[in-house]
């Protein structure tokens, strides 16, 4: 079942914005809260808050999306790399065989996202 999204206003404070930033920079909440100076009981009391949290999402969105277009721009060069590992006659079997299985599997996984595009556009259309 799709999350649903909280349509209210992403009021936060300034001193939330950078907890915020530090929870996507810092590996732990822990991290997070010694690079932000803010204590741990406040920080969990913020997660609950919905501005917070729909805030908080916001940005862990716009992250993963930046990290998603550097993947895209470095896929030619990973593909080509399988494919010179899977043709190359010096390689073992195990890399040659790691080398097809991935390129199988992110041609499927291809596939299946435009799959899923095609349904969610003919879903939209229909409500």
């Amino acid at each position: 079942m799709a999350e649903k999204i909280d349509t209210r206003a992403e009021h936060v404070t300034a001193r939330q914005e950078k907890a915020i930033a530090a929870l996507i920079n810092e590996t732990s909440v822990a991290a997070a809260c010694r690079a932000s100076g803010i204590g741990q009981r406040t920080m969990h009391r913020w997660m609950t808050e919905p501005a917070f949290l729909a805030r908080y999402r916001k940005m862990r969105r716009e992250a993963f999306g930046q990290a998603i277009a550097l993947t895209q721009r470095y896929a030619p060069l990973a593909v080509n790399t399988l494919a010179k590992v899977m043709a190359d006659g010096a390689a073992t079997h195990a890399s040659k065989v790691s080398a097809a299985s991935a390129l199988l599997k992110f041609g499927r996984e291809g596939i299946e996202l435009d799959d899923i595009a095609a349904r969610v556009e003919t879903l939209e259309g229909i409500e």
